[in-house]
């Protein structure tokens, strides 16, 4: 007897079950119900992910680049709710899938070998910072590669990014047309005057950024298919961003972008013969804005004419930066000196030619081979090849679109046509500009670099299936677990780091050092007590106050010398804590130690012409006039231009006012 039917008493013969197929339909529509609200909670998720990785890279964009902790604490919470989604995503929907891309091997790999060097650094408080941002980076690209690779909203993403940038280069302009010497509501710092970073403090940084979304507007107004107002703003954007690129005054980015520009130009000319002529019109036009501005721009010739100078002024050379990173890189050539490391070392391999501090190699290629050593820049060139791999294996398959690559006369376009290439020649330019910069190190640049790079990566899926997966739900616990791990590390990093940092960005805010300076310091020292910087600062404020031989001078001095001890014990490699303590000790009286500790100084800065200037005044009150005068002599020819300090000491010893008389030590003259 078949389901669903019954005897009819009458006839005999079968007749439907009236209300079992009822309760099947319900049934049906049951489902049918269930699986509509799973898809729409599902699509709920995803565009939540979108939103906050989207909104998490514009954050940092607009507020310095997200280079303060306080900022890179906001990006983090934001991509770790969008973390927390995904992991709700993975549970709630039986068909979400893993997109299994090879190069997320070695970005485990690479943050793996990070957080075991960060166990055995000289200064884990900088290589704790270095170990979150790549946290940040490694859980923004997972989120973009499993949840932004749909059509939708990857013209969504082009969109806000190039509005983003358009907005950003009107600020930049208003900055250089009206001189202002603002950063948002910070000064700028005067190194940068005449030159336009819209909101973020290094023009460099803003011309990284600026390369990278250049080539997608570019991408959307000749290849997109976008028509009428969009394609519009997408020019007027491209308008904007070059005008704001120029006004960087970045070296670097110009020859980056031109790079980048010529090679847009170029395919369109081989691969597009109905757009040769606009692509000509808009190359001509180019060239002819960029002579102009050279000419018309006294700032922009000098620094054109200061790309081979030297010294600290505008134009510090990037070779005085690399020898010293290609020295430490030869003193552990495998691992490298640690994470962020460079600039804790750098004191001792200092060129005289240069007395700032660098922060970073002005190469990432350099830095991360000083820093990681050959084993980490093994790991991250195996990424690079990996990602480079993934996009070749998938061109052909992108090109097939709606616009195929391939095809010379069409005149279709192609929204992910548009976006492969844009964002192809986008990280081509930061790759370029990144051999004379510290861009990856920029959150917000990073972020970006990574929504491209994920968001490229996933194009894979148009070449082949072999790396889909759908998980089973056993096979989703590892991956929860993994997530849970990395937001384990970098939410509770964030916040430590984020409430310093709020302290910190006060402290900045005062002029003269007052109690209010003092508690702030104190209270970042309290949540990040490993942070060298703070300490040291702590100890230069109570060393200056008790010089001024008030009331609670004594307290003052043992305050000024805790800290300075502090700072030391935290950060070994540093000559200023040395060179402060020596000041310290030589004020109450202790010439032996005051001795020691400019000694000390010297010989962790060998080429420092600030400890080397006190070094001599140390000699002098010893009454070594001799040798002291070959120190400063030694630090005129370092730095001959601004060198006040050394310059008045030569000549009080000329005029005869002190005396070479051999003496343990003593009071200054």
């Amino acid at each position: 007897m078949h389901r669903g039917a019954a005897i009819d008493d009458e006839n005999g013969k079968l007749r439907p079950n009236v209300a079992s197929r009822g309760a099947r339909q319900r049934s049906y529509r049951r489902r049918d119900n269930v699986m509509k609200d799973r898809e729409k909670f599902d699509g709920l998720l995803e565009r939540s992910i979108v939103l906050l990785v989207l909104g998490a890279v514009v954050f940092g964009s607009v507020l310095f680049g997200a280079t303060r902790a306080t900022e890179l604490a906001v990006v983090t919470g934001m991509l770790g709710v969008a973390a927390v989604l995904w992991v709700l995503r993975l549970w709630t929907n039986p068909s979400h899938r893993f997109l299994l891309h090879p190069v997320l091997l070695p970005i485990a790999a690479f943050v793996g070998y990070a957080a075991w060097r960060t166990q055995g650094a000289d200064v884990p408080y900088v290589a704790r910072q270095e170990l979150w941002l790549l946290a940040v980076y490694a859980i923004a690209f997972v989120l973009v590669l499993q949840n932004l690779h749909g059509q939708e909203t990857l013209v969504l993403a082009v969109h806000v990014l190039v509005l983003l940038g358009t907005l950003l280069s009107i600020y930049a302009t208003i900055q250089f047309l009206g001189h202002g010497d603002h950063v948002l509501w910070l000064p700028q710092p005067p190194q940068y005057f005449r030159r336009s970073g819209a909101t973020f403090v290094n023009p460099n940084h803003f011309a990284g950024l600026l390369v990278m979304l250049l080539p997608l507007a570019l991408a959307q107004v000749f290849l997109g298919r976008d028509r009428g107002p969009l394609r519009i703003l997408h020019g007027y954007g491209a308008a904007m961003m070059t005008a704001g690129l120029a006004f960087t005054m970045s070296r670097g980015g110009w020859l980056a972008g031109g790079l980048v520009l010529l090679l847009f130009f170029l395919w369109l000319l081989l691969r597009r013969s109905q757009l040769r002529i606009p692509a000509l019109t808009a190359l001509g036009l180019l060239a002819v804005a960029a002579v102009a501005f050279v000419a018309l721009s006294d700032k922009a010739q000098r620094r054109i004419d200061g790309v081979n100078a030297g010294g600290t002024g505008d134009a510090a050379g990037r070779a005085h930066l690399w020898r010293p990173a290609l020295a430490m890189w030869k003193v552990n050539p495998v691992l490298g000196v640690g994470p962020a490391h460079y600039d804790i070392r750098f004191p001792a391999y200092r060129e005289p030619s240069l007395q700032t501090a660098p922060g970073y190699v002005h190469n990432e290629y350099l830095n991360t081979l000083c820093d990681y050593g050959i084993a980490g820049a093994a790991i991250v060139g195996l990424g690079i090849a990996a990602l480079v791999g993934g996009i070749l294996k998938s061109r052909k398959y992108v090109e097939r679109g709606a616009s195929d690559l391939g095809a010379r006369n069409s005149n279709r376009g192609s929204n992910r046509t548009a976006f492969f290439l844009g964002s192809c020649l986008g990280l081509l330019g930061l790759a370029i500009h990144s051999a004379g910069d510290f861009l990856l190190h920029i959150p917000a640049i990073g972020l970006l670099a990574v929504l491209l790079a994920g968001q490229l990566a996933s194009t894979i899926r148009f070449a082949t299936d072999d790396f889909w997966v759908t998980p089973r739900w056993w096979s989703r616990i590892p991956a929860t677990a993994l997530v849970g791990v990395a937001l384990a590390f970098a939410l509770p990093t964030a916040l430590s780091y984020g409430r310093e940092g709020w302290h910190l960005n006060r402290a900045g805010t005062r002029r003269t050092v007052s109690a209010e300076l003092l508690d702030d310091l104190k209270a970042a020292a309290a949540i990040q007590p490993g942070n060298p910087r703070t300490a040291y600062e702590l100890g230069e404020d109570y060393r200056r106050l008790f010089w001024q031989g008030a009331g609670l001078w004594r307290e003052e001095a043992t305050n000024a010398v805790v800290w300075l001890e502090r700072s030391i014990k935290a950060n070994p490699h540093d000559p200023q804590p040395h060179l402060a303590l020596g000041l310290a000790a030589h004020w109450l009286g202790d010439g032996a130690r005051a001795k020691r500790e400019f000694e000390k100084a010297v010989d962790l800065g060998p080429n420092d012409v600030v400890i080397h200037n006190h070094y001599g005044w140390n000699l002098l009150t010893q009454g070594r006039v001799a040798k002291a005068r070959v120190v400063f002599e030694q630090t005129l020819q370092w730095n001959g231009w601004d060198n006040w300090f050394a310059r008045r000491y030569v000549d009080e010893i000329d005029r005869g006012l002190w005396k070479d008389q051999e003496k343990a030590g003593g009071p200054a003259r």
